[in-house]
């Protein structure tokens, strides 16, 4: 099967790999047998997709989202889950209640890739739409607790696009939360990332310290929380623990804002 993914999207392979390759390991610190599959199914070479660093990091920003995640699915039994920027991740299936609907959106051509791997149900459903595009949430159902989750999306935008976008999620949604991994603009160089640097793919717009300075973007959203990659990988192995220590602050973060 040929994959036909556009320099950003093709970064949607560097986690997957991650996490099949972390699922077959013994005592896996996460299990996603949908990733197996895929990579085992189209063949891919996931010798420059997961490199040291990129596991390592990879697995605690899994762990990070759904575990975040669950907590507002607890919170929210009949919530409505957006996985903004999708690309292969199967998280429905990690996290689903039996009660949640569930969102998938990409870009087209990410999403009819997705679509020779995924089956859409009555619960979960695949957008295929530039989140630019102000019309992307029209079909989704406003009602409810909305929460978004934007994993390994933000860094490929500008700060004008990272702004238009806070601008259709405040505008399309009356009330939500969103999940979103920021990255510091001094790490946003593509050779400094083990894997990133054997893609295409360009960086756009980082935060110069910390998550708060998303709300500079938008007066909606309020900051809640955030935590980097490095803590969750200090609560790990002992190499997780050394590479948390080694990059600390610099790293990536989940950093949570919420509106109403």
């Amino acid at each position: 099967m040929n994959l036909h993914l556009g320099d950003v999207e093709e970064t949607a392979l560097i986690p997957l790999a991650v996490r099949a390759n972390e699922s077959r390991r013994k005592n896996a610190r996460i299990n996603d047998p949908k990733a197996v599959e895929i990579i085992d199914t189209l063949g891919i070479d996931t010798r420059n997709l997961d490199k040291l660093v990129t596991h390592e990091c990879v697995v605690a920003r899994t762990i990070l989202f759904d575990n975040m995640t669950k907590a507002f699915i607890r919170k929210n039994p009949d919530a409505v889950c957006i996985n903004l920027g999708c690309g292969l991740d199967d998280r429905f299936s990690r996290v689903d209640n039996g009660q949640i609907s569930w969102y998938n959106v990409d870009l087209p051509d990410s999403i009819e890739v997705r679509k020779k791997v995924f089956e859409e149900s009555d619960r979960e459903k695949m957008i295929g739409c530039s989140i630019l595009d102000d019309h992307w949430s029209d079909d989704i159902p406003k009602e409810k607790p909305v929460i978004i989750v934007a994993e390994g999306l933000f860094m490929y935008f500008s700060r004008e696009q990272v702004s238009a976008i806070l601008r259709s999620l405040t505008e399309g949604f009356p009330r939500g939360v969103l999940l979103v991994e920021l990255m510091r603009q001094k790490m946003m160089k593509e050779d400094m990332h083990d894997t990133v640097k054997h893609t295409n793919a360009t960086f756009g717009w980082g935060i110069e310290k910390t998550g708060r300075e998303l709300t500079l973007l938008n007066d909606r959203i309020s900051f809640v929380r955030e935590m980097t990659f490095s803590e969750q990988m200090k609560k790990g192995r002992l190499l997780s623990r050394i590479l948390g220590t080694i990059i600390g602050d610099m790293n990536n973060r989940l950093s949570v804002f919420e509106w109403r």
